[in-house]
């Protein structure tokens, strides 16, 4: 039994009034959830004593946020070059004091080495549908406070805290305890991409992970943070800084 055309139409308004109220309410809940970034946790951080500071930093380009931290801390055992080791870069990175490590997207950390190659497929591929991550590791000759680099001091133990949390996020380590490498692209000489663990999506972004990151060294931070001004926002001001 065929429908008429005029059923039809009522049918599909109905169709698209239905999409729309969903769609409606799905960003609603969004943005409600994006408003629990600019409430803060960890609120009581203290400045750690001049004797026992690790100085770490968030780096920030404009969407995306990493951790930076002193590649050997001899102090307290921790070497970062144990687990993401030189000879896996092109460059000579043994010297470096600093090493950045942010977590994201597979696809879209490792086809956009800048802006100019970003490509709206994979933005919408990336926040919708979860999918494989990696971690990004670049070891850096330098490191200070600045617009893109916000410097953050820790204890001893908080920076142990932050280390654990970072390890657990490597998806898979070689015979020797070194983190596997993820891909033989690279943005440069002395960054590579290594296997990470968890899903990429919406609800769980690079600036999450970040986010989490700091959280777990006892850092003020936004309850959820998928954006990277609710990762900044909350971060405690050094006295160089002040």
């Amino acid at each position: 039994m065929s429908h008429s055309p005029t059923l039809l139409r009522l049918r599909l308004k109905r169709w698209l009034r239905c999409a729309a109220l969903v769609l409606v309410a799905l960003v609603g809940i969004y943005a409600a959830f994006l408003l629990l970034g600019f409430i803060p946790i960890n609120r009581d951080y203290q400045l750690p004593p001049a004797d026992d500071r690790v100085r770490i930093f968030i780096r920030n380009n404009e969407i995306h946020t990493d951790v930076v931290m002193p590649t050997v801390h001899e102090g307290l055992g921790i070497d970062w070059r144990e687990l993401f080791p030189p000879e896996h870069f092109d460059g000579d990175v043994e010297p470096a004091p600093y090493v950045s490590v942010g977590w994201g997207n597979r696809k879209f950390f490792v086809e956009t080495p800048t802006w100019a190659d970003l490509k709206i497929s994979s933005v919408f591929g990336a926040l919708f549908w979860p999918s494989e991550s990696v971690l990004h590791v670049d070891y850096l000759l330098r490191a200070a406070p600045g617009p893109n680099m916000r410097e953050v001091l820790v204890t001893g133990e908080q920076y142990r805290e932050l280390t654990r949390f970072i390890r657990s996020s490597v998806g898979e380590c070689d015979q020797h305890g070194c983190a596997k490498t993820a891909t033989e692209t690279t943005y440069g000489i002395t960054d590579r991409f290594y296997l990470a663990s968890g899903r990429y999506h919406c609800f769980n972004t690079c600036n999450q992970w970040t986010g989490r990151a700091v959280a777990s060294a006892g850092v003020p931070v936004g309850i959820w943070t998928p954006l990277k001004q609710q990762v900044l926002c909350w971060l405690p001001t050094s006295p160089e800084q002040r």
